[in-house]
């Protein structure tokens, strides 16, 4: 604009001086800063990009406008995440919640696995330690001792009862007293859900050999069974599955010099394979004369 009034003034004849027309080009050149400083650009009709381009020669253009054009333009990123991060990010957090909840879950079962042959195994423990306390404290009736086996079969499987006279009575009323002769036996019994099986332990004390061999008083001993066998060893060896103190040779008293007691309990997790226990019980008294 001042160029243009520069022009017109000196066309009409106005100013001629020298001097005055320095003074213009002056301004022109301080308005041409001004404008340039404020961020005004010239376009050229080109198809490249506008750039800042002083009005007045002889002046480099990168000391009037330090600031390159290409971060005036720039566009800043809002800073978020793609669908394609998030999609990425939900994968990645699925398999580590996988893999965490089968290490748990498998750490869980490992668990309730071991509970269970720790409370199998105690129950083991606690029948076999009580039918030896039975066996070893026999006591005679009637001037003999008194011990009979038989077999029976309960719903297609076969399990041995035994019943004899001992002195390992256990006490559970007030007025009752321990270690009084009782007339002990082991028998096993369905349970109400068909095809388990439990081993009872009745107890009847009295001062002579009940004649009833299974009781209404008698308790569970152990759960879920699945084998329950006697194995009787008399002085030369022999080993027969039956017993009968009173018939043995034609003899009274007659007792088998040793026992062996065999358990099986029934394994969930592997049915063909069952907890196995064993143990063998040596009588203190083996042959008395009535």
């Amino acid at each position: 604009m001042a160029g243009q009034f520069m022009k017109k003034i000196t066309h009409s004849g106005v100013i001629e001086q020298p001097h005055i027309s320095g003074l213009f080009n002056n301004v022109r050149m301080q308005g041409a800063q001004k404008i340039e400083s404020r961020g005004v650009y010239k376009h050229t009709l080109s198809s490249a990009v506008c750039r800042a381009t002083p009005a007045f020669a002889g002046v480099n253009s990168a000391d009037v406008f330090p600031i390159r054009v290409g971060r005036v333009f720039k566009q800043h990123s809002s800073g978020g995440f793609t669908l394609v991060e998030v999609l990425i990010a939900i994968f990645i957090l699925g398999l580590v919640m996988s893999t965490v909840y089968v290490s748990y879950s498998g750490t869980l079962k490992v668990s309730r696995q071991i509970e269970e042959e720790g409370n199998i195994y105690k129950m083991a423990r606690m029948t076999m330690d009580r039918m030896i306390r039975d066996l070893s404290s026999l006591q005679t009736s009637g001037g003999s001792f008194s011990l009979h086996a038989e077999k029976e079969k309960i719903n297609k499987k076969e399990f041995h009862s035994l019943y004899f006279w001992s002195a390992a009575h256990l006490a559970f009323g007030e007025n009752e007293s321990e270690s009084r002769p009782a007339t002990i036996t082991y028998y096993v019994h369905e349970d109400e859900n068909e095809g388990s099986f439990s081993l009872w332990r009745s107890d009847v004390s009295g001062a002579k050999l009940s004649d009833k061999k299974e009781t209404e008083e008698g308790y569970i001993i152990c759960k879920n069974i699945d084998t329950f066998r006697l194995t009787f060893y008399d002085n030369e060896g022999r080993e027969t599955d039956l017993w009968d103190s009173a018939s043995i040779s034609g003899q009274h008293a007659q007792l088998p010099a040793s026992v062996k007691i065999e358990l099986a309990m029934v394994n969930a997790n592997d049915k063909e394979k069952p907890y196995k226990f064993m143990t063998r019980i040596f009588l203190p008294s083996r042959n008395l004369t009535p």
